[in-house]
């Protein structure tokens, strides 16, 4: 009966203690609904600080060296593909266009991996327990690069890359680890949309794609930035055709981009409340359990 009483004793407490709550804290998001239907190169954090920008846009002939022309604009209800997801709010598109040198893109197969996409910089310094959590919609044209990586950086130069994991309407989207044999693409997590992984690949809206980034130097940090890029480039960098990315035309949409800051959990009031009523129990059964055994 003691050992017993001891038993309940301690699983009655380790219980309470461990009912703990986590607090999250959304540092900065994108929904795009605050900004108009037009050109934009640096979208405002619609929730929290934050800047929004793109990269490579305005480095390689397609077919010309153009300027970056990201904008806001209005999804449209025909745009579904595999999942049959669309979005008809304010989404943002990143693409290069013509300038003074004649038609472009923006999106190349010359670009190194990791150098062309979208890059969200958001400060940490409020964040000082917990992970990072990222979450966003992801959009490609039919001609749109195929694949997809996000990565990190703590100090603006070097950047780490995240595995992925699919969050809501993600049918058709596959998730994949690059080969180290393989030097055309990341050899970390990334995603592919592409006719070669899926009978219908392009125009296609993936929902709530999420990453969890663990390391504590992301942390009150007002260097943290996430990227979301080519996982590809050369002869990897396919469309999600399946075919060779064409260089002149296609691109990527986001919408929904969201960092958020959830902190390490902490005992509540309420579970310390009752840890201490478990341990007053606990402490009763046991004298009853002496008393007991003395008689």
């Amino acid at each position: 009966m003691k050992n017993l009483s001891k038993s309940i004793l301690i699983a009655i407490c380790s219980a309470a203690l461990l009912s703990t709550t986590a607090h999250a804290q959304v540092l900065a998001a994108w929904t795009f609904e605050n900004d108009s239907i037009a050109v934009n190169n640096s979208p405002a954090a619609s929730t929290g600080t934050g800047t929004a920008s793109s990269i490579g846009m305005a480095t390689y002939a397609t077919p010309n060296v153009g300027v970056t022309t990201d904008d806001v604009l209005v999804g449209k209800g025909s745009d579904t593909g595999a999942n049959t997801v669309a979005d008809t709010t304010n989404t943002w598109r990143v693409r290069g266009q013509a300038g003074s040198n004649g038609a472009a893109n923006g999106w190349s197969s010359l670009a190194p991996i990791g150098t062309q996409g979208a890059v969200f910089a958001v400060p940490t310094t409020t964040a000082t327990s917990g992970s990072i959590n990222v979450s966003f919609d992801w959009y490609a044209t039919t001609q749109g690069e195929a694949n997809l990586q996000l990565e990190y950086t703590t100090n603006g130069t070097t950047w780490t890359n995240v595995p992925l994991t699919l969050g809501g309407s993600d049918s058709g989207l596959s998730v994949l680890t690059g080969s180290a044999s393989d030097t055309n693409t990341t050899q970390g997590s990334y995603v592919s949309d592409n006719l070669l992984n899926n009978s219908v690949a392009g125009q296609d809206w993936f929902t709530g794609l999420k990453a969890t980034i663990t390391n504590p130097a992301a942390l009150n940090d007002p260097n943290f930035a996430i990227e979301l890029v080519n996982a590809s480039t050369g002869a990897d960098d396919i469309s999600t055709q399946g075919t060779a990315l064409n260089n002149n035309s296609g691109n990527w949409r986001f919408d929904n981009v969201s960092v958020t800051a959830v902190a390490a959990p902490e005992p509540s009031t309420y579970a310390l409340m009752i840890g201490g009523l478990a341990l007053l129990i606990g402490v009763r059964v046991l004298r009853r359990s002496k008393n007991s055994v003395q008689a």
